[in-house]
């Protein structure tokens, strides 16, 4: 059993107690150490590397941060480049590969021993973001023919390096997939029986061309641990965990919350990730953004005699603006969830359509009650109070309807839905509720 402990590291470095060192990190595993080098530079983190077995470097490697993982390759000896890219596992290795530049990626391959390069091309050779890219071909297979006693010393013999050994996976002599057999129920069956009779015969699997959240979501419905993917042919080629799902999914709601604060998606972390990378990735949408704000100014202009005339009326321009972002960000959310979980398709948006239409109208008319007890006390004249309640409730049943289909036409156009959501949204109902709030009030007021 490891020890785990947390210590920290630049204290033994400076003290050169490095065989000190060594001998703690020998007795920790790879989330620990993680932990323990994430805010070392990148000079010290090399130190650390020199320290550990090749294994657990390996562990450790594949964990660490793109850009620090670039920067240690340039700085690595050739010998602990080879032994670090032999030991990752290939689905960790290709996420490394698809970080680097091409050339880059053809050096590194020549470090791989044969088999291992073999591995690495053929994953790369799927589509990104698919199943192919994210799978492993570690695995441990099984025959039909064999006894329960055969397979579990098979299992023994070769399940040891494998990626799991909770689902095994049974396959013909062209490596068809035939079904699939959970290891407690190996375990627990007779040693004289044989795989094809307690197998599951009807397993669930995945493409290698299906895409990584289609099979993130597949996985999590079905509660799977793990699953097959096979080619065109129904072959048997390897096979996706859940540690990899949990991964994607942190990835997806990453990209996720990124796009809808409308800025570039980044993967790095907040600190690895340079002040330059953040400008180019959110001053483009702020500029788009702030000029269409710009609209909500000409609109008030057109009103100026008539806000003149009533200049009580500039005292409510705040609330309609931000009551209007409000509701149609939370709509727009609701619906980009329930997109992104599978719930909503395309051909549902007349009945999500007629469902926030109906819970906006119940929104906006109890807004617009309380609007009207406010707006009385602001401004006793009653076509004052009925004029700001009345545009309220229309702003509000537009800010539904409008959060609700755009995520709707982003699908359309084959847009990320999350692009519309927050600043995007927010800064519609902006313009959009300037230019009701005074049509429908001028409307009231004469």
């Amino acid at each position: 059993m490891k020890v785990t402990m947390k210590i920290d590291i630049r204290k033994f470095i400076e003290a050169n107690q490095l065989r000190t060192l060594k001998s703690i990190l020998e007795d920790q595993d790879a989330a620990t150490i993680i932990d323990m080098i994430d805010e070392l530079p990148v000079e010290e983190k090399l130190i650390v590397f020199r320290l550990l077995p090749k294994e657990l470097a390996a562990q450790v490697f594949s964990e660490l941060d793109p850009t620090d993982q670039t920067k240690l390759l340039s700085l690595f000896k050739e010998e602990r480049v080879r032994d670090i890219l032999n030991y990752m596992d290939p689905d960790d290795r290709t996420d490394l590969f698809d970080e680097l530049p091409a050339n880059v990626v053809k050096k590194l391959l020549e470090y791989l021993s044969p088999e291992e390069r073999k591995r690495a091309i053929e994953l790369l050779n799927y589509p990104p973001n698919s199943a192919g890219r994210l799978m492993t071909p570690e695995f441990v297979d099984l025959k039909e023919h064999l006894t329960v006693e055969e397979a579990l010393e098979h299992v023994r013999k070769t399940g040891k390096d494998k990626e799991t050994v909770y689902v095994l996976f049974v396959i013909d002599k062209t490596r068809k997939l035939k079904g699939t057999v959970e290891l407690k129920d190996l375990i627990f069956a007779d040693p004289g029986i044989k795989i094809s009779e307690i197998m599951d015969p009807d397993p669930l699997y995945v493409h290698t061309t299906d895409d990584q959240e289609e099979v993130a979501r597949f996985m999590s419905d079905h509660d799977l641990i793990a699953v097959p993917v096979v080619d065109s042919e129904q072959r048997l080629v390897g096979v996706i965990t859940i540690d990899d799902i949990v991964d994607i999914i942190e990835e997806e709601a990453t990209e996720d919350i990124q796009k809808m604060a409308n800025m570039g998606v980044s993967y790095e972390s907040y600190f690895h990730t340079k002040t330059t990378r953040f400008f180019k990735n959110r001053v483009f949408w702020l500029i788009a953004l702030l000029i269409f704000e710009s609209f909500s100014g000409v609109i008030i202009t057109k009103y100026q005699d008539f806000l003149r005339t009533f200049a009580v009326l500039a005292a409510f321009i705040p609330t309609m603006i931000a009551t209007g972002g409000n509701a149609a960000t939370q709509t727009s959310a609701l619906i980009i969830r329930a997109m992104a979980t599978g719930e909503i398709e395309l051909r549902d948006w007349w009945r999500v359509l007629l469902k926030e239409l109906w819970v906006s109208v119940l929104l906006g008319a109890s807004l617009a009650v309380v609007m009207m007890v406010r707006a009385h006390f602001t401004s006793p004249v009653l076509d004052v109070t009925l004029g700001v309640s009345c545009a309220l409730l229309v702003m509000v049943v537009f800010s539904g309807v409008t959060g609700a289909l755009l995520p709707f036409f982003a699908r359309l156009l084959k847009i990320d839905p999350a692009f519309m959501a927050g600043p995007v949204v927010a800064t519609i109902m902006d313009v959009m509720g300037v230019a009701i709030y005074f049509y429908v009030v001028s409307m009231f007021i004469k």
